[in-house]
């Protein structure tokens, strides 16, 4: 490639890989709240979610976002409920989120201690279907109603959707 040719060429696409859990007991739906650094420390609700490491794989980072935002020691994923490819509006920044489904073993606790090592959720608690929609103004992102809107249309795919490719 000529220099030209690599001065005129665009900058790398850039994705970054998110996961999120819903995690679903007798009707009601765990969720978390944190502040959101893009949009003023605003106190936001979602689901337990976060950015997969490097060297991860989509499952267990699901997996450990969901012990660390919840503090549970055990999380079981289920399905895999969606695949979204989000672009935020106020930077462009391109989000590929894989929500997934899961639940805790018995018996599901009722409190949380998140073990969040950024110490950034405030806190974790069951909400009723109705209780998540109604706190549609604190969501982090249109990525929570889009996810609870196919979880809750029964938007399934089995775990098996996913292939680990090691090294």
């Amino acid at each position: 490639m000529s220099q030209q040719t690599q001065d005129s060429a665009s900058p790398a696409y850039r994705v970054h890989i998110t996961v999120s859990v819903i995690i679903e007991h007798h009707g009601r739906l765990l969720m978390v709240e944190e502040p959101n650094e893009d949009q003023n420390n605003r106190l936001v609700f979602s689901m337990p979610t976060g950015h997969v490491d490097d060297g991860e794989d989509l499952l267990n980072a699901a997996i450990r976002e969901a012990k660390e935002e919840t503090g549970c020691a055990v999380v079981t994923l289920d399905n895999l409920v969606g695949i979204y490819d989000y672009v935020k509006a106020a930077d462009r920044e391109t989000i590929l989120r894989f929500c997934f489904s899961g639940h805790l073993p018995e018996p599901v606790p009722e409190t949380f201690n998140p073990q969040d090592p950024a110490q950034e959720i405030r806190g974790a608690r069951w909400y009723t279907h109705d209780e998540c929609y109604e706190k549609r103004a604190m969501w982090r992102s249109r990525l929570v109603g889009r996810c609870l809107d196919d979880y809750f249309a029964g938007q399934r795919l089995p775990l098996t959707a996913v292939r680990v490719v090691l090294p």
